[in-house]
């Protein structure tokens, strides 16, 4: 894309000719450097790397997440994990949103997720008694949010009367799963399903919300660190988060880390964090936070500087 304008196209039928085809572009329209978001391995895409090597482009590969087998419960091929192995003979770095030296022999600039700070409005209603948790994602397996509906059926069923509610955006694999919790255990008035949502109707939801949920399940598919885009739109947003990792948010006072595992999250922690933070002015700093972390010119000035030559 150029200025929002599509500057070429054509129709391919196969792998081969899409690799063939980008290839004739990057001749077409001399382009030096590349960042590429990895695909999974075959002899095409392995292909492919060879020749924008022989070609002297320079570029980064990005793996959006590290491990990914298993991910959704899915293995990967036996093709893709033969041919990865091969990936280091040609590309010289890789990035990834967690805390890697390197992925499969390559060097790894690590990164954080950014967000868009002019799109995100802050208007909070603070020293709330209810307290609102929204998690706003695709609804995977590895989101792992049956963590706070069971929290939340331990938390009810002890007798307590503080309200406490979970608001679910998004739509996903995993929903159904969800509400059959939620009907189980009773708690179809604290726990809401609000589908996928854009725009105004998303901003209206985050201003209603206290706290912001990140993924709970990684542990399921091996993943250690990396806290996901939504941390920085839940930051951005105003929003305390809780999540299993801190990455990128080593010591902020506005996160809860909980454990990377199976285990209920326990909602009295919950509420004790949300409680000590009403004593902070905690909306202005994570939005200046945000600014000076999370805008996309920091997070890929490292990766610039490479495609520079200046690393």
């Amino acid at each position: 894309l150029r200025e929002q304008h599509v500057i070429d196209k054509q129709y391919v039928l196969s792998k081969q000719e899409l690799d063939a085809v980008i290839l004739q572009w990057m001749t077409k329209y001399e382009i030096k450097r590349a960042y590429i978001r990895y695909p999974f391995s075959d002899i095409w895409f392995i292909d492919f790397l060879a020749e924008l090597k022989k070609m002297k482009i320079k570029f980064v590969l990005e793996f959006p997440t590290i491990p990914y087998d298993g991910e959704d419960g899915i293995s990967k091929t036996v093709e893709d994990q033969y041919y990865r192995e091969q990936l280091y003979q040609y590309v010289d770095y890789c990035t990834t949103y967690s805390k890697y030296k390197t992925v499969f022999h390559i060097p790894c600039i690590p990164l954080v997720n950014g967000v868009n700070i002019k799109n995100c409005n802050i208007d909070k209603l603070k020293n709330k008694r209810d307290i609102v948790l929204i998690a706003v994602a695709t609804m995977r397996r590895e989101h792992g949010y049956e963590r706070i509906i069971k929290g939340l059926f331990h938390y009810y069923k002890s007798g307590q009367e503080r309200k406490i509610y979970f608001d679910l955006v998004g739509q996903g694999a995993q929903i159904p799963y969800y509400k059959q919790l939620t009907s189980e255990y009773g708690l179809e008035d604290y726990v809401r399903f609000c589908g996928l949502l854009e725009g105004t109707e998303l901003d209206k939801i985050y201003r209603r919300a206290d706290l912001g949920v990140g993924p709970l399940g990684m542990y399921k598919s091996g993943i250690n660190a990396g806290v996901g885009i939504k941390a920085a739109e839940y930051c951005a947003n105003g929003l305390p988060m809780l999540m299993t990792d801190d990455y990128g948010f080593e010591e902020q006072y506005f996160l809860l880390k909980v454990p990377n595992d199976a285990s209920p999250v326990n909602i009295h922690d919950v509420i004790a964090f949300y409680d000590s933070l009403q004593r902070k002015d905690y909306i202005s700093d994570m939005r200046k936070y945000v600014v000076e972390n999370f805008s996309w010119d920091r997070i890929l000035e490292p990766v610039i500087c490479y495609l520079n030559g200046q690393r």
